[in-house]
């Protein structure tokens, strides 16, 4: 029940920031923008209509097709975001005190591409899907086995390039901005609280280090066969998986016990299994003996 409570409000916040930033960031500043909402700009400019109606339209139309061609299950991820977002959009676009914050509008497309970014990334955390023209995407790939990035990149690009028709070449470039800011902050979100650091240390006293980094850094350890390059001569390496608090002590344990070890640091996006989303487990663990 909480699991199911934590993953509405994700998907709550996730809808507003997104409806937020659109709303008094995107539209307000004339940049130009894909997905549901891009067409819905070009509808609107071309005919007049509310943008927020033609939203609805789009969103109801596309939320019937996953329904009918992806079935209840994947139909029901999008039903809240469905009717949710084309609400709050109205909403902001109502209020004009939510308005005219941010005159810059390189700013304007920092700040919206952060905000939806996030709000895109705490959706999929909810295990949910926002719909849009994601829809369109998975129902040809499930048809024709096409690629859903292809097919997202594609109507993308002739959503975005409808707009140039109405949009100056400056408009445009923003527009770009704000499209890479908003996979890089996705992608943060979606990682955020699980990135780690894995080192791996080459030593001839590979035995003395990892008992030491067991004990004293209180992590998991891992002992990989190797050869070295040079002398073919069989080693190992010990590779652990540390949060980035622990990386100084770890160096500092290695180098206690031999100056020389050949030490790699690089970054881990996420990490699984026992000591990290499952309890650690001590049966039977003797560190002076493992």
């Amino acid at each position: 029940m909480k699991g199911k409570i934590n993953s509405l409000i994700y998907i709550l916040l996730g809808n507003i920031l997104i409806a937020f930033a659109i709303s008094t960031l995107i539209l307000e500043n004339n940049i130009i923008v894909g997905g549901v909402t891009g067409l819905g700009r070009v509808i609107n400019h071309f005919t007049g209509a509310s943008l927020t109606i033609v939203v609805y339209i789009i969103s109801i139309a596309l939320f019937l097709s996953a329904l009918f061609f992806l079935g209840k299950k994947f139909a029901l991820s999008t039903l809240v975001s469905t009717f949710l977002f084309p609400i709050l959009l109205d909403f902001f676009e109502k209020h004009e005190n939510l308005h005219h914050y941010c005159n810059d509008i390189l700013l304007s497309c920092v700040l919206a591409g952060c905000l939806i970014g996030i709000g895109a990334g705490l959706i999929l955390k909810a295990n949910a899907s926002s719909g849009g023209i994601d829809i369109i995407g998975i129902i040809i790939n499930k048809k024709f086995n096409t690629p859903v990035h292809i097919t997202l990149n594609v109507i993308d690009l002739c959503i975005l390039t409808l707009q140039i028709t109405f949009s100056s070449a400056t408009n445009v470039l923003y527009g770009l901005v704000v499209v890479f800011l908003t996979y890089f902050m996705l992608n943060k979100t979606l990682t955020f609280g699980k990135e780690m650091i894995q080192v791996v240390i080459m030593s001839d006293h590979y035995d003395e280090i990892k008992k030491a980094i067991i004990s004293e850094a209180d992590t998991g350890v891992t002992l990989l066969h190797a050869e070295k390059g040079y002398s073919k001569v069989e080693a190992k390496a010990i590779s652990t998986v540390i949060p980035a608090e622990k990386l100084q002590k770890v160096k500092n344990i290695v180098n206690k016990i031999d100056y020389s070890a050949f030490i790699t640091v690089s970054d881990v996006r996420e990490v699984g299994g026992r000591g990290y989303t499952l309890n650690r487990a001590y049966d039977n663990l003797d560190v002076s003996t493992t």
